[in-house]
């Protein structure tokens, strides 16, 4: 196996395959990026250390975020295609804005105060509260069985020694922190991940989708 740029590249080829218009690009050379990542106060990791997907583009924090760790970059290669594929079963705009619901109300409600502060003041404070947020959490329940999965898959072909166990517990710290405005702070979560840990560990897949053998083709080919 390949620890280098190469296999991210051969990666990235692949997933183009399925998903033709697929992208890499870099926040540090985005102003979208740069104004959405002060918009986000609550996650000020999110220029430095976090990737976001936009429609089918993938936003790595730069260049070096990827070259300093090719393997890890593939790996969230391929839980954000994992996301591309959920934009494009429901639209990228509806995706978007299920993501980023309830939150994202604070936009609707804000032009709103011209027409009544009074009534609108209380719903632009509650929308901007760490409410829990049930179809970004929905999303990302996917998106990293899809990682641990690749973990997994990741160890068994290629010899690595990721830990699974500790995957799951970030990946909880996830959904019950603060990077995330504390999307789904409930215990479910950790059962959640444990059920699928338990069917990854019995070579299944975490659930009925086809991006599962999609991955098992794309890391196939690299072997």
């Amino acid at each position: 196996m390949q620890h280098d740029i190469m296999f991210f590249n051969k990666i990235v080829q692949e997933i183009k395959k399925e998903y033709p218009d697929f992208e890499i690009k870099y926040k540090d050379q985005s102003k979208f990026m740069k104004i959405l990542g002060n918009v986000l106060f609550f996650n000020p990791s999110f220029m430095k250390n976090y990737t976001t997907t936009i429609g089918s583009a993938v936003y790595f924090p730069n260049k070096q975020f990827v070259e300093n760790n090719p393997i890890n970059a593939s790996m969230i290669a391929l839980h954000e295609m994992m996301h591309v594929s959920q934009a494009k079963k429901i639209s990228g705009i509806l995706f978007s804005f299920l993501y980023l619901f309830p939150q994202i109300l604070f936009l609707v409600f804000l032009p709103l105060l011209l027409v009544s502060w009074k009534i609108f003041l209380p719903l632009l404070f509650l929308s901007a509260l760490p409410i829990p947020a049930y179809f970004r959490s929905l999303f990302e329940r996917q998106a990293y069985s899809v990682s641990l999965y690749v973990s997994y898959k990741m160890n068994k072909l290629y010899g690595l020694n990721i830990d699974l166990e500790s995957s799951v517990n970030f990946y909880i710290g996830q959904f019950k922190g603060p990077y995330y405005y504390f999307m789904s702070p409930f215990n479910s979560i950790n059962n959640y991940f444990k059920n699928i840990l338990i069917k990854i560990n019995n070579d299944q897949k975490p659930f009925d989708n086809i991006i599962f053998d999609k991955i098992d083709n794309i890391l196939k080919i690299l072997t």
